[in-house]
């Protein structure tokens, strides 16, 4: 049960409150509603959630799907309210993003609706006209708990849409979540799983998802990415030698066996077989999707992975080569990249919309922080794991310091993102150094201590 999560009856019960506030504002509001979310996986799963809850509720709605907010985006729709008669015409709808700049909602006037995962800079549920539901507020860990599409899902479930927590699942996915279910998602997992939405966990090699045959599977696969095995050629010897057909779509049995036994001198075997979950869509397999549509979102494409989500046979077809374009684009990337080390922390330079899953990929010891450069700007993505994390790693504090350097930051401890002037760089890059060092050295110390 959803209550078992909160600590006590009164945090439950600002739960549910909230939750009906916002259901009543979206439900009492007749004029356009404007949908904001985040272009990953688990922002187009949110955002998905929200435009099919609000299509249900006879709502007139537009969905844009965004890479980074700022306070210019804010102000320029703040700018387009001002024709409007009714200054409260139009209601916003941010979906995994939103909860670092609810105070300027608030000082414009915006009509909004904050859906969040990040940690809020303003922990209240409604300030005048700004409505936000994050984690955090109910000491839910937005980071391993619950996504921002698990957050919007909570939402659709007061309404009884169960049917759109494959999403949610889908999201908490893209967003590395699942290893294993926790909290709050698992509560929403074991709920599509009562409602038949989700059909089956089954355990298998992660190959067997894609729909394609062994060799490609293997090839485009950055989870895991095997470096040994990075061209067709060492894929297709690899396979023959173990007497597999490389063609072959789906391996069961003794050639299952056969492969992880083969694979298991690159990677570890629990990286290989995997939970796969089967879900109620015409892509069945949630990780599957939760890779197409997080690839379609980085390309510039998130408008089809809406479609997708929808279940549009065009956009699939399309999707699905998208997908195997951005896996060959972050391969090739890997061949190439150059990684420069910090006392505390990695960076290297990549390409728009592939920084974070390679930083992913790259980490090891250290956090890892990928660039590219836009306009005037350095866009920044950094990661760490759960070992990072137990010694004091938190990338959203060392990420926000880039406000001093003209820009903004922000996210969760394990994963967050920043914009700066490129001027800043280095001194921004030698700033976070000092900074995760001081985590790290802080949590040594208490140890010792």
């Amino acid at each position: 049960m959803i209550s078992s999560i909160f600590k006590d009856e009164k945090l439950y019960l600002k739960y549910k409150n909230t939750v009906k506030d916002i259901i009543e504002k979206i439900k009492g509001h007749e004029g356009p509603i404007r949908v904001i979310t985040h272009y990953d996986a688990d922002g187009i799963s949110s955002g998905t959630i929200i435009i099919k809850m609000l299509y249900r509720l006879n709502k007139n709605f537009h969905l844009s799907i965004i890479e980074h907010l700022s306070e210019k985006t804010l102000y320029d729709m703040c700018n387009r309210n001002i024709g409007h008669v009714n200054s409260n015409d139009m209601l916003y709808i941010f979906c995994d993003m939103g909860s670092s700049y609810m105070d300027i909602m608030v000082e414009k006037g915006l009509n909004a609706i904050i859906l969040d995962h990040h940690p809020p800079t303003m922990k209240y549920t409604k300030v005048e006209n700004v409505y936000q539901f994050n984690a955090h507020i109910f000491n839910i860990d937005g980071a391993r708990e619950i996504s921002a599409s698990g957050i919007c899902y909570l939402l659709a479930r007061e309404l009884r849409y169960y049917d759109l927590s494959i999403f949610a699942i889908v999201g908490s996915i893209g967003d590395m979540q699942h290893e294993p279910f926790i909290g709050m998602n698992k509560i929403i997992l074991n709920e599509a799983r009562e409602y038949r939405h989700l059909r089956s966990i089954l355990k298998d090699i992660v190959y067997n998802c894609y729909n394609l045959p062994i060799w490609k599977s293997i090839l485009y696969s950055t989870r895991p990415y095997i470096k040994e095995l990075s061209n067709k050629e060492e894929v297709i010897n690899l396979l023959k030698e173990i007497e597999i057909n490389p063609n072959k779509i789906y391996l069961e049995g003794e050639e299952r066996d056969k492969l992880v036994s083969a694979l298991k001198k690159y990677v570890d075997e629990s990286q290989i077989v995997v939970d796969r979950y089967i879900i109620n869509h015409k892509i069945e397999d949630a990780f599957y999707l939760s890779e197409i549509l997080n690839a379609c979102g980085k390309r510039g494409m998130g408008s089809v992975g809406v479609g997708i989500a929808l279940g549009d046979e065009e956009c699939i077809r399309i999707g699905k080569d998208i997908y195997l374009k951005y896996k060959k684009d972050i391969i090739n990337q890997l061949k190439e990249i150059k990684l420069h080390r910090l006392n505390n922390i990695e960076y290297f330079f990549g390409k728009k919309g592939t920084i974070g899953h390679m930083a992913s990929l790259l980490l090891r010891d250290k956090p890892v922080i990928g660039i590219y450069g836009e306009n005037g700007y350095y866009k920044i993505s950094s990661r760490g794991n759960k070992n990072l994390i137990n010694k004091g790693l938190n990338l959203s504090e060392a990420m926000g310091i880039a406000s001093e350097f003209g820009g903004s930051g922000g996210g969760h401890n394990i994963a967050s993102g920043a914009k700066i002037p490129k001027i800043y760089l280095e001194a921004f890059l030698r700033k976070v150094d000092e900074i995760v060092g001081k985590q790290m050295k802080q949590i040594n110390k208490d140890t010792l201590n």
